[in-house]
């Protein structure tokens, strides 16, 4: 049985949290290039874990000018938008990081760009001064997103109640962005083991029905009564290390997932021992923690 689980996924690129990124106007049209960068820079998340601060080159233009020292340096001009003219700016603001953006034009022909909206922006992230060295020689500096108006509504439900389309596919755009930057929060899909003919089946069917509507604090609690009447029911076992992924208790998930192994080592449980080791890591991940005291054990390093 499949039950939707929300989990922690690292940045595609790399992680700005606690940092200030510039962002330069986005080159392309300017009736979608300045919405898409006015709506960024209003997204910037401010949650725990994730703040990240987002300011435009003239903002970060300013910024150096009133803490100028009397050394004159090159600043940021409407007319220069080269990267070095912004890398300096950068270093005078204390911007750790430059986000670039470019819209690309859409190859397809008319007839079907006038029946699906859709939009592709090329991001590139850059590193200024010190930071550079923190920037992970194996990973991409660039990556395009592409977005179709009919599909981001399936992401974003709410987008769909917007009166102007254009409007809704540049938010969407927007979402898209961040999670380049920033650690977002994405549904995954993992597989609750159903017990046949087994004591406690009733309520551990009972779990998994309500974990399947997402409802997994309640789910938690009716296999923790089965477990707690039968100890020896590793299906009980096996989805409570589940229920402990889904409120990031990865050090019980973990036990519990290795102890469901050791009791019946099918398939299902060490696929589950594996996919609970590997969440864990991305959790480590997004939010630049280091390895847990234990280590890993059934996972390499990616």
């Amino acid at each position: 049985m499949g039950a939707p689980i929300h989990v922690w996924a690292p940045p595609t690129l790399q992680s700005t949290v606690g940092h200030s990124v510039m962002v330069p106007k986005i080159v392309g049209p300017r009736e979608l290039a300045d919405p898409i960068h006015e709506k960024l820079l209003q997204a910037a998340p401010s949650d725990t874990g994730r703040s990240t601060r987002l300011v435009s080159a003239e903002q970060a233009s300013r910024s150096a000018t009133e803490g100028d020292s009397g050394i004159s340096l090159v600043s940021y001009c409407g007319d220069d938008e080269s990267d070095l003219a912004l890398a300096k700016t950068a270093q005078q603001s204390h911007i750790d990081f430059i986000l670039r953006g470019e819209i690309l034009p859409d190859p397809r022909p008319r007839s079907i760009t006038e029946a699906g909206k859709r939009l592709t922006v090329s991001w590139r992230l850059s590193s200024v001064g010190a930071d550079r060295q923190a920037q992970s020689a194996g990973r991409p500096l660039g990556q395009p997103i592409v977005v179709e108006l009919e599909s981001a509504f399936k992401r974003y439900p709410d987008l769909a109640l917007a009166a102007d389309q254009d409007a809704a596919l540049q938010a969407a755009v927007v979402r898209d962005t961040l999670p380049l930057i920033t650690p977002t929060v994405w549904r995954d899909r993992v597989q609750l083991e159903i017990p046949y003919l087994l004591p406690g089946t009733q309520g551990i069917r009972q779990g998994n029905a309500l974990a399947v509507a997402g409802r997994w604090g309640e789910a938690e609690a009716k296999w923790q009564e089965v477990r707690d009447r039968y100890p020896f029911s590793s299906v009980a076992v096996h989805n409570l290390a589940i229920a402990a992924v889904a409120r990031q208790d990865f050090g019980q998930a973990r036990s519990l997932a290795r102890r469901a192994v050791r009791m019946k080592p099918t398939k299902l449980h060490q696929q589950t021992l594996v996919w609970v080791e590997r969440t864990q890591r991305a959790y480590h991940e997004a939010f630049g923690l280091s390895d847990p005291p234990e280590g890993w054990s059934v996972t390499r390093e990616p």
